[in-house]
This record gives structure tokens, C-alpha cells and sequence, in this order.
């Protein structure tokens, strides 16, 4: 394992990643960057495969005072698109859906595009995910698409919505409702995940009412209509802080899929990964569809770490080369209140996984970054990772190894 530091010393989080699958060497990593005080997104660009960085400052839209939730993603031939939420803390809380675009393969970004505009608390729009369609048989290739998270009326409704682009990503699409609109903050985040024949997933978590679930639409059209909406699992909502006692930050259950694009035995399987407490501790499941997501296999737990460990924050990606799958997560089964990053990976579309991998190199203490606290302290709530066309994972993830929180990488 190779552990490189991404982000300069100061409380960075939420790390993002794309790749240039075109030039290999050509990577982009978003955080969320705490250094000022404010919540800003920052984008890292390195150009020889990870091995060091440079950053920039995105700057938020007029009239917004931060940004956050920053998540990139690539397509062809040299654009990347970021996209994030524009944030306003006082006088009221305000948060709007923004899009940064680079066609110059991540030497530079636009300024912010307002996607989706938010007012205040009774629009509070959160958590976007998005994707850009590069599969190559695909009749939408190029077409990009975004879906988060909308809390309206004082927080006392929630639901998801979609938009996609056309142009990529300097104009966006009406959005279309998703879910149901459900009473309290009980739908949270999205994913996307686009299929050979450019068929698009987008998955949820549904925390309530009643049993929480992991729920999907899908389109055969391009974004223009969704299928109904799709059960994968009910789901046991890990608890938050999780039953350790040195841990205090919050620990959010989040829907990730993934589709299988290579052109090899796999091609066209979607996966469904997310954490799940129905054994009393937590561990990371996963599922899959072998008919474009109509129907949906027994869980399976993924880690092999220990019945009593905490298994948590997972993401998962599928090689669009070999079809390999790899799912990365934290977890405390080496030292009880030290974490660690360990990947599981299946070479036969997830029928089986190989001996779970340490990533890190050293355990960190998730407590260690004393400016990360109050009210309320946080590590972040996601991870991600990559698969580069030789097969190896570029994983990132926030470590505290050097006494605040940083973005540390594996290449």
C-alpha cells in the first residue's frame, strides 16, 4: 500500500474522485475544505496518476457565503464536472444546487452554474450526486445527470429529484420528483449509476416512515421517464454516533450502486452497497440485479472483519475495463477506537470477495482534530474510490494521522 497525503495540513473532508479514463494520468479530487472557517469545496488536480496535487479554491455564486458536498465526475473527451451545494448560514439557512465545469481537463473551472436554486428553509436543497454518461455503447453519451436531496417547508418534508444536462452541464433540465414527498427529513442522499445500453439508476435512502428501505427509479430513456419505484432492501439504519465509546460524530446510512460496463461476463449487473446494523454491530451488505435492476439478489455482507467491529461510510466502484468489484470502508476491527480503511474486491461479479485488503497504513484516531468538534463533531459522511483501466483502486478518504483532518489517498 502506497498512503499519500492529498490536502495541505487544516481540516479537510468529504473527499470525491474522477478519472480521465481517456488519459490515465489525469485525476481529480473535491473535498470539503474547513481552513478558513467557512465550508468551501476545493478541487485537487494531479496529472501524473495521483502522485501530488494541485489545488484550487472554488469560489460559491454571488450572494452565497459557502460551498459543500462537492462530488466530480468525468466524460468525454476532457470535461469534468463538480457539483455541490451553494450555502448561506445567516440570516437564515439557505443551500442551492451548483455545477463548476471544466473542459480543459481540470486545469480550470467555470464559475458556479445555479442548477437548482434554494430560499431559505422552505427550499433547502442538499446532497447532490452525479454522473455523466460515458458508456460507450450508449445511445446518451455525453449526457450528464444530477439527483439530491430537497427538505422543504422548515425541514418538515423531504424528497428526491433529477435533472440532467445536455450540453454538459451549462443547462439543466426541469427537475422530475423521484419519491414520494415524505413528512420529516427521512429521505436522504442519492446515487447514480449508468448502464451499457445508457439506462440510468438512481438509488435512495429512505430512512421513513416505517422500516427504513434502499430504494431505486430507473430510465431506459434517457432521463425523460422513470420506472416505477423499485425496493432493493429494507435496511437497519446504523446508529448514530455508533455504540463506541470514544466515537461522537455522526455515522449517516447512505444508498451507493454502481453498474458493471465492461464488455466481459458482468456487463450490464448493477450493485447496490450501504451499511447496515440488522446483526446489532455494523457491516457492509450488498446486492445485485442481473435484469437492470427489476428484481434484486439475497444480501450478502461483504467485510469479513469481526461480528463485534464497527464497519461503516462504504462506496463502491466496478472497473469498466475487467468488470472487478471494490467497495471500501472504515472500520475499527484492528483497534476498537482507532479507524481504518479496508477494501473488498470480487472478481466474479460478486459472487465471491477475496480476503478483505487493509488500505491504510497506520490506524488514526477519528478525535485527534481538535477544531473538528462543535457542536456537533464530524468526520465527514463519505469516502470514495476509482479503478484505473490496469485494475488498481485510487482510494481516497479523510485520516487524521497527522493531527487534523486531511485527505489521504492509495495509489
Amino acid at each position: 500500500m502506497t498512503n499519500i497525503q492529498v490536502t495541505p495540513s487544516g481540516p479537510q473532508q468529504e473527499p470525491s474522485i474522477a478519472l480521465n479514463s481517456l488519459d490515465q494520468s489525469t485525476v481529480i479530487v473535491t473535498t470539503n475544505d474547513l481552513r478558513s472557517g467557512n465550508n468551501m469545496t476545493t478541487v485537487y488536480r494531479s496529472i501524473n496518476s495521483g502522485a501530488s496535487y494541485t489545488q484550487m479554491l472554488m469560489s460559491p455564486p454571488v450572494g452565497f457565503a459557502a460551498s459543500g458536498d462537492g462530488v466530480a465526475a468525468y466524460g468525454y473527451s476532457n470535461l469534468f464536472l463538480v457539483a455541490a451545494t451553494a450555502l448561506n448560514v445567516n440570516p437564515v439557512a439557505d443551500s442551492s444546487i451548483i455545477v463548476y465545469r471544466s473542459t480543459d481537463n481540470g486545469a480550470s473551472f467555470s464559475s458556479p452554474i445555479i442548477v437548482n436554486q434554494g430560499f431559505g428553509t422552505a427550499v433547502y436543497n442538499d446532497k447532490p450526486a452525479i454522473e455523466i454518461d460515458t458508456a460507450n455503447g450508449s445511445p446518451y453519451l455525453g449526457q450528464a445527470y444530477i439527483a439530491f436531496t430537497r427538505y422543504f417547508n422548515n425541514f418538515k418534508n423531504s424528497e428526491t429529484l433529477f435533472q440532467r444536462s445536455l450540453d454538459q452541464g451549462l443547462t439543466w433540465s426541469a427537475p422530475i420528483l423521484l419519491t414520494n414527498q415524505v413528512q420529516g427529513v427521512t429521505s436522504f442522499g442519492s446515487s447514480i449509476a449508468v448502464g451499457p445500453q445508457g439506462d440510468i439508476y438512481v438509488g435512495w435512502m429512505q430512512y421513513g416512515p416505517g422500516t427504513p428501505q434502499f430504494l431505486m427509479r430507473r430510465s431506459v430513456d434517457g432521463g425523460v421517464t422513470f420506472g416505477p419505484i423499485i425496493t432493493i432492501s429494507t435496511v437497519s439504519l446504523v446508529p448514530t454516533p455508533l455504540p463506541v465509546p470514544t466515537f461522537g460524530f455522526r455515522v449517516l446510512t447512505i444508498a451507493y450502486l454502481a453498474v458493471d460496463i465492461s464488455p466481459f461476463n458482468g456487463e450490464g449487473i448493477v450493485y447496490a452497497a450501504w451499511q447496515d446494523n440488522r446483526t446489532g454491530n455494523a457491516h457492509i451488505y450488498m446486492s445485485r440485479s442481473t435484469d437492470r435492476g427489476v428484481s434484486w439478489s439475497t444480501l450478502r455482507q461483504v467485510d469479513d472483519s469481526p461480528a463485534v467491529s464497527q464497519n461503516f461510510l462504504p462506496n463502491l466502484t466496478v472497473s469498466r475495463d475487467n468488470g472487478g468489484v471494490k467497495i471500501m470502508y472504515y472500520t475499527n476491527r484492528i483497534t476498537t477506537t482507532l479507524l481504518d480503511v479496508f477494501l473488498a474486491e470480487s472478481n466474479d461479479a460478486g459472487s465471491t470477495f477475496l480476503p478483505n485488503r487493509r488500505i491504510t497504513s497506520v490506524s488514526f484516531d477519528p478525535n485527534a482534530d481538535p477544531s473538528i468538534g462543535v457542536p456537533t463533531p464530524s468526520i465527514g459522511d463519505y469516502n470514495d474510490l476509482v479503478v484505473n483501466a490496469v485494475g488498481n483502486s485510487i482510494i481516497v478518504w479523510m485520516d487524521t494521522r497527522t493531527g487534523s483532518q486531511n485527505i489521504f489517498e492509495d495509489v
